[in-house]
């Protein structure tokens, strides 16, 4: 009895490590899973609340400077007052996004691609920037407003 001291019969060694295995590897999987739908929902809420301070800003604030245009805009405002846009702002904003699109972006979404649109409740659109593709998420926003003395909708989305 001396000389035996435990026995380790392969077979039950690969048994036990195939269960383990078994056991181990759904759970690694639905980690993984769980940790990308968590991430994307991070991204996304990110994208959301970027999309609505720059909403908020847009259609609340004047700019910096308040007398912005196209050559000296710091932060993009369109507002004269609050939820009222004024006119020849909207037009610079417009031209902006058109000529300039990467410096638009960069002063507006920090570098996200973002889609622009302002018509109103007649159907009548005042001016877009950029387009809504299909193959990408897009985190929409809705607001509603006065421009030239008429109610619009101004539709502004993040792209990503």
């Amino acid at each position: 009895m001396k000389g035996k001291r435990g026995q380790v019969w392969s077979l039950d060694l690969i048994t036990s490590i195939v269960i383990f295995l078994m056991v181990l590897m759904p759970l690694f999987f639905l980690w993984s899973y769980v940790n990308r739908q968590n991430e994307q929902q991070i991204l996304f809420d990110e994208a959301e609340n970027l999309a609505l301070s720059v909403s908020d800003s847009l259609i609340r604030t004047r700019g910096i400077p308040e007398d912005w245009n196209t050559s000296n805009v710091n932060t993009i405002g369109l507002a004269t007052k609050e939820n009222v846009l004024d006119a020849s702002k909207v037009s610079y904003f417009l031209t902006m996004g058109g000529s300039e699109y990467n410096r638009t972006r960069t002063i507006l979404t920090g570098g996200y691609d973002f889609f622009f649109n302002l018509t109103d409740l007649n159907g009548t659109n005042y001016g877009i920037i950029g387009s809504k593709p299909d193959d990408k998420t897009l985190v929409p926003i809705e607001r509603y407003c006065l421009y030239n003395d008429r109610l619009a909708k101004l539709e502004f989305a993040i792209i990503f």
